[in-house]
């Protein structure tokens, strides 16, 4: 009977750290890549919502002209993507380049603030394939409608998106 209490405070303690790895990831720009995906092609007037696997919102990303805000699930904003052309630089809160692609017809090419090609992504019909540097598929983004279903290289899905607003779903 003298373990009891050390068995709850045990259980509690081991509750609460599985709590805290479970923490809601930010949505900043670039850092996934559907949130790659989606910023660069930008829909003026749409806002799409990011999920993560179990389907709790983690993010906003609402198009504005040709700059894409990125929120998290609290409203704070977590970064911008601005394109011009067929680049498009992804910026975080304070306002750092963190990312930057390139478009060349159905391939682009991200690279992260040092100058370093981290990604390419690929565009078919209606799938994308994402690759490392090293050429391994990362994740493929399946669109659906006005949304898009990004799954992992063993196919597991890790993210979603809805889109609304001005001709969501031509693009997403």
């Amino acid at each position: 009977m003298k373990h009891f209490p050390m068995m709850i405070l045990v259980l509690a303690v081991a509750a609460g750290a599985l709590r805290a790895a479970d923490a809601k990831k930010a949505t900043v720009p670039g850092a996934d890549d559907l949130s790659r995906h989606i910023a660069t092609r930008p829909v003026p007037g749409s806002q799409t919502t990011l999920r993560d696997a179990s389907g709790r919102t983690v993010g906003t990303a609402s198009a504005t002209g040709n700059r894409t805000a990125f929120r998290d699930s609290a409203g704070r904003t977590t970064g911008t993507a601005t394109t011009q052309g067929k680049e498009t630089v992804f910026r975080d809160a304070s306002g750092r380049t963190v990312w930057t692609a390139t478009q060349s017809g159905n391939q682009t090419t991200y690279r992260n603030a040092a100058g370093r090609s981290e990604r390419t992504e690929s565009r078919s019909d209606n799938s994308t394939t994402f690759r490392d540097a090293s050429g391994r598929t990362t994740s493929t983004i399946q669109k659906s409608g006005s949304g898009a279903t990004a799954r992992d290289s063993s196919g597991r899905t890790v993210e979603s998106s809805s889109a609304t607003g001005s001709k969501a779903a031509r693009n997403r």
